[in-house]
């Protein structure tokens, strides 16, 4: 969509030092495992805005910069941005850039929509002359429309092609009431889910599930589209809270088609969480507001130990099946960390037993202390205690 202005960089906000700190620690992780693999890199900035908040905060295009600049690959930056000054802003934050001369190329920066640049975007140099370029996307509008899933299947079906996007629950909940006020184009939405029926079935939310809450049937009617049409096997939501109150204002929504790319997101969101977000649920609430609401999409911590009994009625098993494989599931929000905890609590209850890998016997928490603190590696045995 045509970019709001200037007045949305004015300031720098606590939900926008948590989307960069996502967005830059992701993507030191993704620079840093594709560099054995990959032959080079390209990152993309599909919503760019002028490279800095209030004047003196690093957006996300010279962080981007900073951390291409930073790592041995071949490297190229492209910007789209459709305000024509905050364009030209960007442009002269990047030319007074020292990252700028370590990259590949000179950064692109277009000044139109990002639906109308996608094929140049895709066609730089840094593809023809490298074989496996590893793409990654920073899809970051303001509202809502502009964001078509067209283009994120393009990104996707590139090599190692992943996508970090702004999904504005706030903006899609207005857009849908303006259609059936006829001030909005339908024909929009349809490009937002993929399809018609999809964009039809958000404008009707009484064909939702019964019971199910307006916000979650949103997003998941979204996430499904988006592996339906865009090829995304992974899709991992983090959820801000409106500065003003309880209500949802948006998420980031990390698309990608490797287990591991989801593993190491989700270790990344945990970090950058709110301090009192529950195992599993990632989300950002204003300090104000911590404690006054739930997890939208908190998982079902009592179904995860349900499903770890059940799985060592069938014989011992290490712990990295449940802390490294378990986590690798495309609908398991838990990371490594919220699965010791579980198995650690279930030794406490002494509904299970941890054995010595070499051994195979016993080895009770007394004897796995370390640094003041019960330790539970990778390697150990789980066994259901016998009563």
């Amino acid at each position: 969509m045509p970019s709001v202005g200037s007045d949305h960089f004015k300031q720098y906000t606590p939900q926008n030092r948590v989307k960069h700190a996502i967005l830059t620690a992701y993507f030191r992780a993704y620079l840093g495992a594709l560099n054995r693999v990959a032959d080079a890199f390209h990152y993309v900035d599909a919503f760019a805005g002028p490279g800095a908040y209030a004047g003196s905060e690093t957006g996300s295009p010279l962080a981007a910069v900073a951390l291409l600049a930073n790592q041995s690959k071949p490297a190229s930056a492209s910007f789209v941005e459709s305000d024509r000054k905050l364009a030209e802003s960007l442009g002269a934050a990047l030319a007074a850039s020292p990252d700028v001369s370590k990259l590949f190329d000179a950064p692109l920066i277009e000044n139109e929509e990002f639906s109308d640049c996608g094929d140049r975007l895709f066609s730089r140099p840094i593809y023809s002359k490298h074989s496996r370029v590893a793409t990654f996307a920073f899809v970051d509008p303001c509202g809502v429309v502009g964001l078509r899933m067209q283009d994120l299947a393009k990104i996707l079906k590139l090599p190692f092609g992943e996508c970090l996007v702004f999904w504005n629950y706030d903006g899609l909940n207005r857009w849908i009431g303006g259609i059936g006020a006829g001030t909005h184009e339908r024909r929009k939405l349809d490009e937002f889910f993929g399809d018609a029926e999809t964009a039809s079935l958000a404008m009707d939310f009484r064909q939702s599930p019964k019971g199910e809450p307006k916000e979650q049937f949103l997003r998941n009617l979204y996430t499904q589209a988006v592996r339906r049409h865009a090829g995304a096997d992974f899709c991992l939501p983090f959820r801000f809270q409106s500065p003003d109150g309880e209500r949802t204002s948006h998420y980031l929504i990390h698309l990608s088609r490797h287990h591991l790319a989801f593993k190491i997101m989700k270790e990344v969101m945990h970090r950058v969480a709110s301090p009192s977000t529950d195992a599993g649920v990632f989300e950002f609430v204003p300090p104000s507001e911590l404690g006054t609401q739930a997890g939208v999409f908190a998982p079902n911590i009592d179904g995860a130990r349900a499903e770890i009994l059940k799985e060592l009625k069938n014989g011992d098993r290490p712990v990295s099946l449940f802390a490294d494989n378990w986590v690798r599931r495309p609908h398991d929000f838990l990371i490594a960390e919220d699965y010791k905890k579980i198995l650690l609590e279930m030794e406490r209850e002494g509904s299970i037993t941890v054995l010595d890998e070499k051994t195979r016997m016993p080895k009770p928490a007394s004897k796995r202390i370390r640094g003041g603190k019960v330790t539970l590696g990778d390697a150990k045995l789980i066994l259901l205690s016998s009563r």
